[in-house]
């Protein structure tokens, strides 16, 4: 064969290996994944693999913890009659502090003790928190028995959820012209709703503490639902009088959170 066919073939040749290159990395580039939050790669924008950056999963060097502010048995909220057959009423506050995440799915044990720290019973559940939310945990009517509570411990159970919030507001809510009736214990408000957006299944839990903030009782009302400027009046009540009344009295308003949003 003359050089001028070698040469020729040679150029068929090359011409045709350039195709199918060029093919190949047409099909690669167009089948491949595209980077994204869901694809177990550290890519895009991320901090880690896929959480960060764009994506909604917060990487756990961006958080700081839950922390819990105080947990307690409420030991004057019931009658006698009731507290001598062994139930009482228990209560933590936990705090979310940080401005643009919100928790979600918080598993937790609610641990109870008698005075010399002997395990009597424990309360399970799971909570949302919305960005810098503070929210009281409250279990009512929890029978214990012949036992005699003196503290709870409120525990992690397992890691939390984080996720990126769409707003770093809070609720905007104002709780106004509180009245207090000793006996029976009854205290009323005015609950307001300052967005200029509707809020659902809200629960507002009252805080009664001390001259030194020790909290010594508490009660949760709902309100199904509140619209932009509405006003209503919640009110919370107790079996019988205590010791004496309270000094301070504190409000924590909530309302669920869905996939971190509002």
């Amino acid at each position: 064969m003359s050089n001028w066919g070698v040469g020729r073939q040679l150029t068929f040749f090359l011409v045709f290996l350039f195709i199918l290159i060029a093919a190949s990395a047409a099909a690669g580039w167009y089948f491949w994944p595209r980077p994204s939050c869901e694809d177990g790669r550290q890519n895009q924008d991320e901090r880690g693999p896929d959480c960060g950056g764009s994506c909604v999963t917060v990487c756990s060097d961006e958080t700081q913890p839950v922390r819990v502010k105080w947990a307690r048995v409420l030991t004057l909220v019931q009658p006698p009659a009731a507290q001598s057959a062994g139930v009482y009423d228990v209560a933590a506050l936990v705090e979310n502090p940080n401005p643009n995440l919100t928790l979600l799915n918080w598993s937790y044990n609610l641990r109870i003790v008698d005075e010399n720290n002997l395990f009597i019973t424990r309360l399970t559940g799971t909570l949302n928190l919305a960005p810098r939310e503070s929210f009281l945990i409250f279990e009512t009517n929890i029978n214990v028995g012949r036992r005699v509570p003196d503290r709870a411990f409120l525990d992690l159970i397992d890691t939390p959820i984080w996720r990126r919030s769409i707003t770093e507001d809070k609720l905007d809510l104002s709780i106004t012209d509180r009245q207090f009736t000793p006996t029976p214990p009854l205290l009323k408000a005015r609950l307001a709703n300052n967005s200029l957006v509707p809020y659902r299944d809200l629960k507002i839990t009252a805080v009664l503490s001390d001259s030194e903030q020790n909290a010594f009782a508490a009660s949760a009302t709902a309100v199904a639902e509140l619209a932009p400027g509405e006003i209503k009046e919640i009110s919370f009540s107790w079996p019988r009088s205590f010791v004496n009344e309270p000094i301070v009295i504190d409000f924590y308003p909530h309302v669920a959170t869905d996939n971190g949003n509002r």
